[in-house]
């Protein structure tokens, strides 16, 4: 009978097992870089854009099923690229054009390490990200020293054992402490009992927070907002500023800045009754050419308040994708020895709250393995009283960190 190997990718990385490990993720410290280390021009360029063609795929598979949809193309990019990085033969080819990652390994290593090392808040920010990875292992079970040594030194990535195979509920209160810690307190439960075949949990946690440049004090009331499904009475938050700005015959997209001006928010507002053939056009080239083309303008802006919890399991989905081997007839040889893993799932929790101050955001992948100022003009009027589409991105690395659509708001 073959045995289980679970693999988590959460929002946040959790560690494996080997003698002389910590037992207790969180005691171990992964290898920290420095700017001499990683703080080269461009290095995160190909990993970025390999995300950000992942968050466009895995979009248009979840929106074939979905109404709103929130989801982090970074965590579950991340926690799959870990995966990946034990995975041999057709496995791993079909993993790399999937996740559309650097088939070389110190292009993807350097800028996988560069990224997460820049993400971090730094002291004084006035906002904060965090991101953090781990790799759960079964007690006594071997896994690659050169495996583990990538996964500590260029994803960061913490290390420590726990008994999944006597103590199920024990390693699945362990896991899922780890990631309530690190999204403060807004992902629970990404792991219920394990199964005592179970020999590996990767985890990804991210976890972001954030006052608007411009917070919206122009007042909140009651509106309409036009979903689908008819008309929704919701609260409508209101201000008049200068943002970045864009509009054609089919869109408007506006750029709402967070307090420091690095990470900002971008929303796609497609006119109305043109949704449907503005997400088609959906690609990366597609959003770089609206943001290389805003304009500072003052726009009156409306723009609903709420609130949104998901969870996705996307087995199913990163088979359709393309990654079917993976999960039927995987090689993971990369990851332990004894080989013989597959992955069984891959579950992705997210929350976003959007209010006038800001907004507040988290998200964790979990992978299961087994076995197997000018002259004043008339302002601009963006009123996303209709379904619209959403970035939160990084400015400086262009990477997408979240991403979904609102069709109909809930708060």
């Amino acid at each position: 009978m073959r045995k289980v190997i679970l693999v988590l990718l959460l929002a946040l990385i959790v560690g494996g097992c080997i003698g002389g490990r910590s037992t207790v993720p969180g005691t171990s410290t992964p290898a920290q870089p420095n700017k001499h280390d990683v703080l080269k021009e461009g290095p995160e360029k190909a990993v970025v854009e390999g995300i950000n063609a992942f968050a466009i795929d895995l979009y248009r598979e979840l929106a074939k099923k979905n109404d709103n949809l929130f989801f982090s193309p970074y965590s579950v990019e991340t926690a799959l690229a870990m995966a990946y990085e034990g995975a041999s033969g057709v496995t791993r080819r079909d993993m790399e054009k999937v996740l559309h990652l650097p088939d070389d390994n110190e292009t993807r290593w350097t800028g996988f390490k560069h990224l997460m090392f820049s993400l971090q808040t730094a002291n004084g920010s006035p906002y904060i990200l965090k991101t953090a990875n781990a790799l759960w292992v079964q007690r006594g079970y071997t896994i690659n020293e050169r495996y583990l040594r990538i996964i500590r030194e260029f994803y960061l990535g913490e290390v420590g054992e726990v008994d999944f195979v006597r103590d199920p509920n024990g390693a699945a209160r362990g896991i899922n402490r780890w990631v309530e810690e690190r999204t403060n307190g807004r992902i629970r439960d990404i792991v219920s009992k394990p199964s005592g075949d179970t020999r590996l949990i990767i985890t990804n946690a991210v976890y972001f927070r954030a006052n608007w440049s411009s917070r919206f004090e122009g007042g909140t009331w009651n509106g309409t907002f036009h979903s689908p499904g008819g008309p929704v009475t919701v609260p409508m938050m209101h201000q008049t500023g200068r943002f970045p700005y864009f509009e054609n015959d089919d869109l408007q997209a506006l750029e709402l800045p967070y307090e420091s001006g690095r990470l900002s928010m971008l929303i796609i507002l497609p006119g109305k009754g043109k949704f449907d053939e503005v997400e088609k056009e959906l690609n990366a080239g597609f959003i770089g050419e609206i943001v290389n083309g805003t304009r500072e303008e003052t726009v009156e802006v409306s723009l609903p308040k709420f609130r949104l919890e998901e969870t996705y399991r996307l087995r199913n989905v990163l088979m359709e994708m393309g990654m079917e081997k993976a999960f039927t007839v995987p090689d993971f040889s990369g990851i332990s020895p004894k080989g013989e893993l597959a992955i069984s799932d891959v579950v992705h929790k997210t929350f976003l709250s959007v209010a006038e101050n800001g907004t507040e955001a988290a998200a964790t992948t979990a992978v299961t393995i087994t076995l197997a100022a000018a002259p004043a003009k008339k302002p601009k009027v963006f009123n996303a009283d209709h379904p619209f589409i959403f970035f939160i991105y990084d400015r400086e690395t262009g990477a997408v960190l979240f991403m979904g659509r609102l069709m109909k708001p809930v708060e």
